[in-house]
């Protein structure tokens, strides 16, 4: 394996507000990434930006930490119609929107922080030609701008498994989870995979964090709170689709395979781009398909199959070791950065971290968060629903995902611990990384002595 005593790998953290940038600083992230975990696209006012921004320059900090933000995708494409639907902009808009978008949130960063921040562009459900288009147009402009020309910037493409997808979309917990995210668009009763968005209602927050409804509401009622558009027919909906690679020109199969992770790197490369994340879609995230799969290699230890869900679903990843190291070596001969993310967990983090020693850069939010705690007493927000709302970034947990030589360890939560099968896996594991420090978590999830 190659030394890592000169690596500069870096774990990037999702947050919200000021203190989570502080946790997330204080466990050892080197980017610290703004976004909504409200939303699906994680969109952030840049004020919020600014906050965050200010609470990284006083925090202490070992090595150099990098401030992100994105751009989301969807609103760069689409605009809804007053039925609902998605209506394409036109290339122009798309291109100027972008730009337009990519210079605010650089000028929110700043670069008291570091001169170089990075401007993620989210380009999912674009053709490759699009992607080009609107990368180029970004990179050009942010390089022509006083005091933001060292800004980096990096795409942000979706791995996908729709066979993966498909057979988890209709799970009663996967329709509640993208009900309350709003992934979900207004359908004909006889549609397929139709279902009566009243009868999930209790599934739908405000910007609180609370249920919008305690009962059953009627149509008038959803489309008041904006559950619905006004133009609607009805109640039923159908979830929303990935976008799949082969209307886009990426690949003709259903997964990702190499050939679209060539017409990824390739289009990133032409435009001029920095570095290239392969992350997955808020859809596969809540259906516990995440970008990384320990099953299948006998250099990995299938510590996915441990982590499952409430109701049995275990986790499940998309790209094998080899396609990661294929990935990774592509875009190093390409110029760019390779930056891993998609519902990343430390089993996965640890793991990879040793395995592909040349990876950049991984990414994180929803393996470095725990529920909140509130200093009254009480927890998260009130609404008992396990949503992103009670969830905040913990610097122990972020420790648990950044590279060895910088303090990473492994932290295996109480559900996996008491898999029956788990222990053998964790001996393998650790007969294979004898250096992996091992803390186990609690019923709050924060691993022993770290302090919860």
């Amino acid at each position: 394996m190659r030394s890592t005593a000169k690596a500069d790998r870096r774990l990037l953290v999702s947050v919200f507000g000021p203190q989570e940038a502080r946790e997330a600083v204080l466990g050892g992230a080197r980017i610290i990434d703004s976004e909504d975990p409200r939303s699906a696209l994680g969109t952030i006012k840049p004020r919020r930006i600014m906050d965050i921004a200010d609470a990284v320059l006083a925090a202490r900090r070992d090595l150099p930490v990098q401030l992100s933000t994105n751009i989301g995708e969807d609103q760069l494409l689409h605009r809804r119609a007053a039925n609902g639907l998605a209506v394409a902009k036109s290339a122009y808009e798309t291109v100027g929107k972008a730009a337009q978008s990519a210079l605010g949130v650089a000028v929110a960063m700043g670069t008291l922080v570091h001169p170089c921040p990075i401007v993620k562009v989210g380009l999912d459900g674009m053709d490759v030609d699009r992607i080009g288009e609107v990368l180029g147009e970004i990179t050009t402009t942010l390089r022509r701008t006083d005091g933001l020309r060292r800004t980096r910037v990096m795409s942000v493409l979706f791995a996908q498994d729709l066979d993966l997808w498909d057979a988890r979309r209709t799970l009663p917990q996967v329709r509640r989870a993208l009900v309350g995210l709003r992934e979900y668009d207004p359908a004909a009763p006889d549609t397929p995979d139709a279902f009566d968005l009243a009868d999930l209602a209790d599934a739908l927050l405000g910007d609180d964090g609370r249920p919008l409804f305690s009962r059953r509401p009627s149509e008038a009622e959803l489309k008041a709170a904006g559950a619905l558009p006004t133009a609607a027919r009805g109640t039923h909906v159908t979830v929303n689709e990935p976008f799949a690679h082969a209307d886009h020109g990426l690949t003709r199969q259903r997964r990702t395979d190499r050939e679209a992770i060539r017409a990824m790197v390739g289009a990133s490369t032409a435009a001029g781009a920095d570095a290239i994340m392969i992350d997955t879609s808020i859809l596969l995230k809540v259906a516990r398909i995440g970008l990384i799969s320990t099953a299948g290699n006998e250099e990995v230890v299938d510590l996915d199959a441990h982590d499952t869900d409430a109701h049995g679903l275990p986790r499940t990843g998309i790209l094998t070791l080899d396609e990661i190291r294929f990935f990774v070596d592509l875009c190093h001969a390409a110029g760019l950065e390779a930056n891993l993310a998609g519902s990343v967990q430390s089993h996965q983090a640890q793991q990879i971290w040793r395995l592909v020693p040349e990876l950049d850069q991984l990414s994180a939010r929803g393996g470095v968060v725990a529920p909140a705690r509130d200093p009254l007493g009480s927890t998260g927000t009130g609404t008992d629903l396990g949503t992103r709302h009670d969830r905040v970034v913990r610097s122990e947990l972020v420790t648990g995902l950044v590279p060895p030589e910088q303090g990473g360890y492994l932290v295996v939560p109480e559900h996996m611990a008491r898999s029956p099968k788990f222990r053998p896996d964790l001996d393998a594991l650790l007969a294979r990384h004898p250096d992996l420090v091992v803390r186990f978590a609690g019923p709050d999830g924060m691993p022993s002595g770290a302090g919860s």
